[in-house]
């Protein structure tokens, strides 16, 4: 199986608000996944590219909430902020939907991340469904990581790097997280209320002022 590499080394304008994930010139060659550890949560599995639309503050210019440098995604949100859109009831967003929506097998993102002191109370990376709920949702309360409400996931994690995977299987509705190339929860989703699948990673909601984060070395995988 290729591993296709997807975002390092893209030239990627921040003014834009759909935009393919090119594979960089640089990276090494294709590798098969067959001498991979077992421990490796993408084992198996064949990375994709795919490209995103950035969901902001409908009021603001998409640059005023999100930027790319060197590489790094950076999103944020300020306390006030309006929803994405005039008519959405939810709260703050500023977060790349990514395009691939799936119905069947073994999905996984990952990322490195940075969340920056004082983001509280806000969702970083989503597995959404074209329904009410989410199969992952990925928050940071008070420094620490969660999946939904209440499942601790990893302590102190503010302010520092950090890998983070995240896969869910609508198959067999496994959900699995790991941190650090750790598994840090291995569950099931099984009430969906939707039929379609796809992933969402920046910042959702805040309990404080402002709340941020970024992202590099994004990679998609698929079973």
């Amino acid at each position: 199986m290729k591993r296709i590499l997807l975002g390092a080394g893209a030239a990627v304008a921040a003014a834009v608000t759909a935009i393919a994930v090119a594979t960089s010139a640089q990276a090494s060659p294709p590798v098969t996944h067959a001498a991979a550890s077992a421990a490796d949560p993408t084992s198996g599995l064949t990375r994709y590219t795919d490209s995103y639309k950035v969901q902001h503050p409908y009021n603001l210019p998409e640059s005023a909430r999100f930027s790319v440098t060197g590489g790094e995604y950076n999103l944020w949100i300020l306390k006030g902020d309006k929803g994405y859109s005039s008519g959405t009831t939810t709260g703050a967003r500023t977060e790349m939907r990514w395009a691939t929506n799936w119905t069947s097998g073994e999905h996984l993102w990952e990322a490195d991340v940075l969340i920056d002191p004082g983001t509280t109370g806000t969702c970083i990376m989503q597995v959404h469904v074209n329904g009410p709920g989410e199969a992952i949702y990925i928050q940071t309360k008070n420094g620490n990581l969660y999946n939904s409400v209440n499942t601790l996931l990893a302590t102190n994690m503010v302010g520092k790097w950090f890998h983070l995977a995240a896969a869910y299987n609508p198959s067999n509705h496994q959900v699995q997280i790991w941190v650090n190339g750790s598994l840090a929860l291995s569950s099931h989703y099984t009430k969906p209320a939707g039929t379609a699948f796809y992933f969402k990673n920046g910042v959702y909601n805040l309990s404080g002022s402002k709340s941020e984060t970024h992202f590099k070395n994004i990679a998609l995988w698929h079973g």
